[in-house]
C-alpha cells in the first residue's frame, strides 16, 4: 500500500488541448507521448488530451498525420499546443488499396475515390453504398425505391454489360462478399444493409486498371474496398452515439397528384359528354353528365366524400439509431469493439427496417516477426413492407387508382370492406391488405477474419488470411383469404429460405527492397494464391386454401400445396495473383500486375483466364525545374491500361439443363425436359480500360485539382443469340457484343477562406460519361427490347418507341410523327412508327457541389447532387392518365390541362369516356428529362467547449441535427416521379424516397 501511495506521489497528469494553426479548430487523434518512453495518449474529438507522466521535468511528442510533428518540454500540468499543416506529410498519406498494399499519393498511380468515415457520418443512411452518391466522381448511386434497407444501384464510369452484372465488386477487410438483392419474394433486401455505416473507417474505389485489376475476372465494373475501424494504442474511449429523426416522401410533383372528388366530377362530367353516351343512356349535356356521376356512378351513400388516398397509404416515418463502441490497447494488443440499433420506418404505411448489430476488431503483435489479428460483423436485420407488385396489393399504386368518393374507413373508425367501395375481386382498401396480409423477412449476416503476418527477412513478409461471409435470408408472405389478391385462391401463405456462405482463403508474400546508396530506388512486389468457394442454397414452400382466421398463416395451414422446391448450387474460384512497384526519388512510378483466375462458371474450355494492368506515374514537383515554385505542392500525371473480366453471370449458364419435377409427371413414371441450350464455349466477357489524369495541388494544398480522362472497351459481350425455331429455343447466350465507355471526371477541392476561428471548405466533382454499341451478334445493326433498343453506333439502350407530335388544336386529337424524320403527322398510333428516340436512359453528367463552414465549435456541411442529360419514362401513364379510357379508377392532376375548345393548345388531348384513341399508348409523351438538382444532406453541428467538458468528466459531446433529400429542383415541371430512379429509368409504384431530419448527440469518454 505505501509502495502504491510513493508511486502516485511520483507522478502528475498533464492535460491541454491541440487545435491547428491555420483556423484554430482542434485536431481529434493527435498522438501524444511522453519522449523516451511508450506512455502515450489521444486527443478527443474536442482537440484535449490527458496523460499520466513522471514528476520532474518531461518531453512530450504531439503528431498527427498531415502536420509538422512537435516537441515541447512540460513544465506545467497544463500544456496546450499548436500544430502546423504539414504540406509533405499529405502527400504521404498511405491509402491502402488491394490486398492490403499501402501507397502514398506520390506513388499512387491509380484512379481512387476516398470516402471516410467523417462522411458516412455526415449522412442519416442504412446502408454504406447509399454514402457513394456525390462523394467519388465517376460513381453513380441511385435509389429508385424509399423502402428502408432496400437495395443501391452503384455504377463506376457506365455501363459495361448487357446481361452479366454492372455493379462493383465489394471487398470487406479483404473478403470479397456477396452484395445485391438476394430476395425471391416482393421484399427488397440489400446485403450491405447489414453493414452498420458507423463501423466503417472508409470506402476506397478503386476504378481503373493500374487499381482493380489485380482482382481479374470481378473487376470489370470496380471495386469498392471496405475497411473497418480498428483499435488504436492508448488510453480506451468509448463512444455513445443516439440519434432521432422523422422522414417524409422527398418529391411528389404537383402535375401527379391524384384528383380530388371536385376534379374528378368536372373530368368526368366533361368526358362524357364528349363520349355523347355510356352503353345505351345518352348524354347530350353538362347537366346530363353530372347527374349520371353523380347517381349512377357515385351513388347516394358516397355523395360529400372526399379522400386523398396518398394521404391514407403514406406515412412520417420514425427514424432512430444507438451506437456504443470501445477502442484502444497498448502498442502490442489493439481492440475495437461496438454494438448498435437502428430502426427506420418508411414513408408508406407498413414499411420498415430494423437492425442490430455488433462488430470485433483485435490485432495483436506477438513479437517483432509475427502478429495476427481477427475480425468479425454480424448482425440481425429485418423488413417489413408493403408488395411492390401491380393491382392493389401495392398501397401507393392503389392510392392512384382509388376514387376520391371511396371511403377508407366507415363512421366508426373501422376499415371499410364494404362492396360498394370495394368489389369483391375487383379493387381492394389497401389499410385492409396492410392490416391483414405479411410480406416481411428476417437476414442474419456475418463477415469474419482471421490474418497473421510473420516476418521471415527484414524486407520479406508472409501474410495469410481466412474469411468467411454468411447470408441467411427468411421470408414469409401471406394474403389473406377474405380481401385482396388472395380472395382468389382461398389465401396464399409462402416462406421463402436463401442461405449465402461465401469463403475465401488468401496467402501472400510481400516483398520490399530498397536500392542504390541513397536508398532511392524503391521496389514493392507482393505474390500469391487465393482460393474462394461460394454455395448458394434455397428453399420454397408455398401453399393456398387457407382458414379464414387469419392467425392460421403458415404453409401448413393450407389445403393445397401450390410449391415445394429448393436447390442447391455454388462456384470456385482459383486463383494466382501479382502486384507489385518499383520508385525513383519519388519522382517516377511504374506499377503492374497480373492475375489467372480459374471458374467453376465456364467449361473446361474456357475456365481459366488472365487479367494484368500496367500503371505509371510521374511527380513532376519532385523535378528541380518546379521545386522553384513554392506554391506548387502537387504535379502529377499518371496512366494506366490493362485488360480486367466480368464473371458475373449464372453458375451454370454454359451448360445444357434439364428441368425435372411435377410438370414432367406422366402416369406416375417422372420424366425430364432441356430447360437451358448451354454453350461451352462460353467465357469471360473482357474489359480493356485506359486511364489518364492529373493531380495537382497549391497553396500548402489550400487548392487542389484532379482530372480523368478514360476509355473502356468491353468485348466478348454476353447477348442473345438467336436459334432455328427447330431447336426448341429462341437464343441461346454467347459472347458476341462489344461496346465502349469514354468520359471524364473533374474533382476540385479547396479551403477558399482561413480567417481568425473560421474556415471554408468547399468541393465539386463532376463526370460526364458517353457509352457506344459498337457490336451485336451475327453482323446485327439492331436489337429491340420492347420499349428500348440498341443500335450500332448509339448508346446501348435508347428509348424505342412512337414520337408524340402533341394535340390537334381544331379538334384535341392525339399526333403522332409518322416516322423519324418528324415531318409528317397522323392522328392514327397504328400508322406511326417506333423510333430510336435518341433519348437514353443513363444520364450524360452527375456530380456534386459541397461546402463545410466552421467556426470555433460550430460546424455546418451542405452537399448538392445534380444529373442530367438521361430521360425517365412513366410507365403507369397508361392508367393515370389515359384520357379517359380505363374509366373506372382516379386520374392525376395533369389530366386537368386537357383540351377543351377549337384553338387550345395543350400537351393534353381532349378527355372521352371511355376513350379509344391510343392517346395513352407508349409515346415519347409520357418521357421526361429527368434532369435534377438535390439538397442531398445537410449537417449542423456543435462541439461543446472544454470547460463544459471538463465539469461533466467527458472527453467529447457534439450535438447535431441532419438533414438528407430537403429539397429537389427538376427541369421538367411534369416528371411525374422522383427522379432519383434506377439505371432502367422507368418509373413505379413503390415506396416513396424519403426525406429526412435527425437530431442526435456523440459523447466520448
Amino acid at each position: 500500500m505505501l509502495c502504491a501511495v510513493s508511486a502516485l506521489a511520483q507522478q502528475r497528469t498533464i492535460t491541454g488541448t491541440v487545435t491547428g494553426k491555420e483556423d484554430g479548430l482542434p485536431i481529434p487523434g493527435v498522438s501524444v507521448r511522453v519522449k523516451g518512453t511508450k506512455t502515450g495518449s489521444l486527443t478527443g474529438a474536442s482537440g484535449t488530451y490527458s496523460i499520466v507522466v513522471p514528476k520532474g521535468s518531461v518531453e512530450l511528442i504531439f503528431s498527427s498525420l498531415g502536420y509538422v510533428t512537435h516537441t515541447r518540454a512540460a513544465h506545467t500540468n497544463v500544456l496546450n499546443i499548436t500544430l502546423e499543416n504539414d504540406v509533405q506529410s499529405l502527400q504521404d498519406v498511405v491509402i491502402t488499396g488491394a490486398y492490403g498494399s499501402e501507397q502514398t499519393k506520390k506513388t499512387q498511380t491509380g484512379s481512387i475515390g476516398i470516402v471516410k468515415a467523417k462522411d458516412l457520418e455526415a449522412t442519416p443512411l442504412v446502408s454504406i453504398d447509399k454514402a457513394l452518391q456525390g462523394r467519388v466522381a465517376g460513381v453513380m448511386s441511385v435509389s429508385g425505391n424509399g423502402q428502408p434497407g432496400s437495395n443501391q444501384d452503384v455504377r463506376i464510369r457506365g455501363t459495361s454489360s448487357v446481361n452479366a452484372s454492372n455493379q462493383p465488386l465489394y471487398v470487406v477487410d479483404g473478403i470479397p462478399i456477396n452484395t445485391g438483392d438476394i430476395s425471391r419474394n416482393t421484399t427488397t433486401s440489400n446485403t450491405l444493409a447489414g453493414l452498420n455505416p458507423n463501423d466503417i473507417e472508409s470506402l476506397t474505389v478503386l476504378k481503373d486498371a493500374s487499381a482493380a485489376s489485380i482482382y481479374g475476372s470481378r473487376a470489370a465494373n470496380g471495386v469498392v474496398l471496405i475497411t473497418t475501424k480498428t483499435g488504436k494504442a492508448g488510453k480506451t474511449r468509448i463512444r455513445v452515439d443516439a440519434e432521432y429523426g422523422i422522414a417524409k416522401s422527398a418529391f411528389l410533383n404537383g402535375p401527379n397528384k391524384p384528383l380530388n372528388a371536385g376534379q374528378l366530377r368536372e373530368l368526368t362530367a366533361e368526358g362524357l359528354v364528349n363520349a355523347g353516351k355510356v352503353s345505351s343512356t345518352p348524354i347530350p349535356d353538362l347537366t346530363a353528365a353530372y347527374n349520371y356521376y353523380d347517381n349512377t356512378i357515385v351513388g347516394a351513400a358516397r355523395q360529400g366524400v372526399n379522400t386523398d388516398w396518398l394521404d391514407v397509404v403514406n406515412q412520417t416515418g420514425k427514424q432512430q439509431q444507438y451506437n456504443v463502441a470501445a477502442s484502444g490497447g497498448t502498442e502490442q494488443t489493439q481492440f475495437n469493439i461496438s454494438g448498435g440499433y437502428f430502426k427506420q420506418e418508411g414513408t408508406v404505411v407498413g414499411s420498415e427496417f430494423k437492425r442490430y448489430s455488433t462488430a470485433v476488431n483485435v490485432r495483436h503483435k506477438y513479437n517483432e516477426k509475427l502478429s495476427f489479428g481477427i475480425n468479425l460483423n454480424v448482425s440481425n436485420s429485418g423488413q417489413k413492407g408493403p408488395s411492390a407488385g401491380g393491382a392493389f396489393r401495392n398501397p401507393v399504386l392503389a392510392a392512384y387508382f382509388l376514387n376520391p368518393y371511396q371511403s377508407p374507413r366507415n363512421a366508426d373508425g373501422s376499415v371499410n370492406n364494404s362492396p360498394t367501395d370495394f368489389a369483391p375481386g375487383s379493387v381492394f382498401n389497401p389499410l385492409t391488405i396492410i392490416t391483414l396480409d405479411q410480406n416481411r423477412y428476417n437476414a442474419l449476416k456475418g463477415i469474419g477474419g482471421a490474418d497473421l503476418a510473420y516476418k521471415i527477412l527484414p524486407n520479406l513478409k508472409f501474410t495469410s488470411k481466412i474469411g468467411i461471409d454468411y447470408n441467411a435470408l427468411e421470408e414469409d408472405s401471406y394474403w389473406n383469404p377474405a380481401f385482396g389478391d388472395g380472395g382468389n385462391t382461398g389465401g396464399n401463405s409462402g416462406r421463402y429460405y436463401t442461405r449465402y456462405f461465401n469463403w475465401v482463403a488468401t496467402n501472400l508474400l510481400n516483398y520490399s527492397a530498397t536500392m542504390l546508396a541513397d536508398h532511392s530506388l524503391v521496389a514493392n512486389v507482393r505474390a500469391g494464391y487465393e482460393a474462394q468457394k461460394s454455395s448458394r442454397y434455397t428453399l420454397t414452400a408455398i401453399t393456398t386454401g387457407l382458414p379464414a382466421n387469419v392467425d392460421l398463416n403458415v404453409p401448413s395451414a393450407g389445403s393445397v400445396l401450390n410449391t415445394a422446391n429448393g436447390s442447391n448450387e455454388d462456384y470456385t474460384f482459383a486463383s494466382m495473383l501479382a502486384i507489385g512497384d518499383i520508385s525513383y526519388k519519388n519522382k517516377y512510378v511504374l506499377q503492374a500486375s497480373f492475375r489467372r483466375d480459374g471458374s467453376s462458371k465456364f467449361s473446361a474450355n474456357n475456365a481459366y483466364g488472365n487479367f494484368w494492368s500496367l500503371g505509371a506515374s510521374w511527380n513532376i514537383d519532385q523535378e528541380e525545374f518546379i521545386k522553384q515554385y513554392k506554391w506548387i505542392d502537387q504535379f502529377k500525371i499518371r496512366t494506366s491500361y490493362g485488360v480486367n473480366g466480368n464473371a458475373g453471370i449464372g453458375n451454370y449458364d454454359w451448360r445444357a439443363l434439364y428441368s425435372f419435377g411435377s410438370s414432367y409427371n406422366y402416369n406416375g413414371v417422372l420424366g425430364s425436359a432441356p430447360s437451358q441450350v448451354g454453350n461451352p464455349n462460353l467465357t469471360w466477357e473482357v474489359n480493356k480500360p485506359f486511364d489518364i489524369g492529373v493531380d495537382l495541388a497549391f497553396f500548402k494544398s489550400r487548392l487542389a485539382l484532379n482530372v480523368d480522362y478514360y476509355s473502356r472497351k468491353s468485348e466478348k459481350l454476353l447477348l442473345d443469340d438467336p436459334l432455328s425455331v427447330t431447336s426448341g429455343f429462341p437464343f441461346f447466350s454467347n459472347n458476341v457484343g462489344s461496346m465502349r465507355n469514354r468520359g471524364v471526371e473533374i474533382g476540385i477541392s479547396g479551403t477558399p477562406v482561413i480567417a481568425g476561428d473560421f474556415k471554408w471548405d468547399v468541393s465539386f466533382n463532376i463526370a460526364f460519361n458517353k457509352n457506344v454499341l459498337l457490336e451485336l451478334s451475327n453482323g446485327q445493326t439492331r436489337a429491340i427490347s420492347g420499349v428500348t433498343v440498341r443500335d450500332i453506333g448509339s448508346n446501348v439502350t435508347t428509348w424505342f418507341m412512337r414520337e408524340w407530335a402533341g394535340v390537334d388544336p381544331a379538334n384535341g386529337n392525339p399526333l403522332w410523327y409518322t416516322d423519324a424524320t418528324k415531318t409528317a403527322t397522323t392522328s392514327n398510333y397504328g400508322s406511326a412508327q417506333q423510333v430510336n428516340t435518341g433519348k437514353q436512359p443513363d444520364p450524360k453528367g452527375f456530380g456534386s457541389l459541397t461546402n463545410g463552414f466552421k467556426y470555433k465549435g460550430f460546424s455546418l456541411e451542405a452537399m448538392l447532387y445534380f444529373s442530367y442529360g438521361n430521360y425517365i419514362r412513366d410507365a403507369w401513364a397508361a392508367y393515370t392518365q389515359s384520357d379517359g379510357a380505363n374509366a373506372t379508377s382516379n386520374r392525376v392532376a395533369a389530366q386537368m390541362d386537357r383540351w377543351q375548345k377549337p384553338g387550345d393548345i395543350t400537351n393534353v388531348p381532349k378527355y372521352v369516356y371511355n376513350n379509344a384513341n391510343s392517346s395513352n399508348a407508349t409515346s415519347t409523351r409520357f418521357l421526361y428529362k429527368g434532369d435534377y438538382i438535390r439538397l442531398r444532406d445537410v449537417t449542423l453541428g456543435y462541439d461543446l467547449p472544454k470547460s463544459v467538458l471538463t465539469s461533466l468528466k467527458v472527453s467529447s459531446i457534439k450535438v447535431y441535427a441532419r438533414a438528407s433529400n430537403l429539397y429537389t429542383w427538376v427541369k421538367d415541371k411534369n416528371l411525374p416521379y422522383d427522379p432519383e430512379s434506377f439505371a432502367t429509368s422507368s418509373t413505379n409504384f413503390t415506396v416513396y424516397n424519403p426525406k429526412t431530419i435527425a437530431f442526435g448527440i456523440n459523447v466520448g469518454f
